[in-house]
């Protein structure tokens, strides 16, 4: 991952900005938070529209000051939610709907994957490479925004974990296709290199996450009545991404694959581990913070897609609902008990969200030729989002 560069012309904002501006989107992030779950409008967007206005409408909050901290607050922030999703399935159950929501989450990937790299070749004007990288950036919906819309909805049994798994896949596979890309050499075939890439990245991920996952479940109990025994977890988590990374591997799959294995290694002993009541509490308010503050940001910094983009952002859009549909339906031949509202209801679920935004911004540092892509990404975010609210007000009778 490049670091970021400041930008030009932008002075260092000072310590009481910094303070003020840290104390107002704490409050903003608390309220934001209570008036998603009384009106079903996820609160990143909420957070990103005031981040909207505080920067391009109002020139209040000049963002640009602050960009050096935007990738890694959002990397930070999808390898504690992901980490705190592994923790959350039980492997048991999960087996048991794995092949439908590994389907699912193939088939929603690949359709969005191909829908977006088309339109980035076709109306954009992309080479191959960058297409496909386009593509796997917008090709995933967003768990962060996924899992809290069925908290809200109560919807349990297979269909939730199977949008569960969905988000949690979705999320490391668009990660894993993005680097596996990137990393493929001028001059290597494509297909040849992105299948290499993929392989090594996910086995190498998955045997340093299963074994430290194993690992830490017998340790970690020497240290579960320490006061600080949920900051050495997050250092061992980051541990675990870190060194996954340096070995080649997914380091978000790595911190997905071992929160599932810590969380169902000692199962019996759950209560003392990593499913304590304190550490989940802690691990949730330090994402919830680092999210609030990626989002805020992000609305300040990126604009919306210019005139130049529009058409293409409108035909996307369209591609990734029609992708959507053909998506839901394959997962009703598979699973026959979904009902007709809930088909409604997952056809315009897919919001993008989280690591669409961290991916976009990567990729535009890494390729000039698209520095479009944050904005095209920050609108793609706002449209999908407002199609969630939409859905949920529209549903919300039939579900309940």
């Amino acid at each position: 991952m490049q670091a970021p560069v400041m930008p030009q012309g932008h002075a260092v904002p000072d310590e009481t900005q910094i303070l003020g501006l840290l104390g107002g989107l704490l409050i903003l992030a608390f309220f934001a938070n209570r008036f998603s779950r009384l009106s079903r409008v996820p609160d990143l967007f909420i957070l990103m529209l005031t981040g909207l206005a505080l920067g391009p409408l109002s020139g209040w909050l000049q963002a640009g000051e602050l960009m050096v901290f935007t990738e890694y607050l959002g990397t930070f922030a999808l390898i504690l939610i992901l980490f705190e999703a592994g923790t959350e399935i039980r492997l048991r159950e999960a087996l048991r709907h794995f092949p439908v929501g590994l389907l699912f989450a193939v088939v929603s990937f690949a359709a969005s994957f191909a829908v977006a790299a088309c339109v980035g070749n076709w109306l954009i004007g992309l080479a191959p490479h960058n297409s496909l990288r386009f593509g796997a950036v917008l090709g995933c919906v967003s768990g962060t925004v996924v899992i809290p819309v069925l908290s809200q909805f109560e919807i349990g049994g297979p269909v939730a974990v199977v949008l569960i798994l969905e988000a949690a896949l979705g999320d490391v596979i668009a990660v894993i296709t993005v680097g596996s890309l990137t990393n493929i050499a001028e001059g290597d075939p494509l297909f040849a290199g992105f299948l290499t890439g993929l392989l090594t990245r996910t086995f190498v991920a998955t045997a340093a996450a299963v074994a430290a996952g194993l690992l830490w479940s017998r340790g970690r109990f020497r240290f579960a009545a320490d006061r600080f025994s949920s900051v050495l977890q997050v250092g061992v988590v980051l541990s675990v991404f870190t060194l996954t990374r340096v070995a080649g591997g997914s380091g978000l799959l790595a911190v997905l694959a071992f929160g599932l294995t810590v969380a169902n290694a000692n199962s019996s002993a759950a209560g003392a581990g990593a499913n304590a009541p304190g550490l989940l509490t802690f691990h949730s308010d330090l994402s919830f913070l680092i999210r609030s503050f990626f989002f805020v940001l992000l609305g300040a910094s990126v604009q919306l897609i210019g005139r130049a983009y529009l058409v293409a952002a409108l035909v996307l859009l369209g591609g990734l609902v029609l992708g959507r549909v053909g998506s839901v339906y394959a997962l009703g031949l598979a699973m026959r008990d979904i009902r007709k509202p809930q088909r409604s209801l997952l056809i315009t679920l897919l919001p993008r969200g989280l690591v669409n935004a961290v991916l976009a911004i990567e990729v535009a540092a890494q390729a000039p030729e698209m520095k479009f892509l944050p904005a095209m990404a920050f609108t793609l975010i706002l449209a999908t989002n407002l199609l969630v609210v939409l859905a949920t007000w529209r549903f919300r009778h039939a579900l309940n």
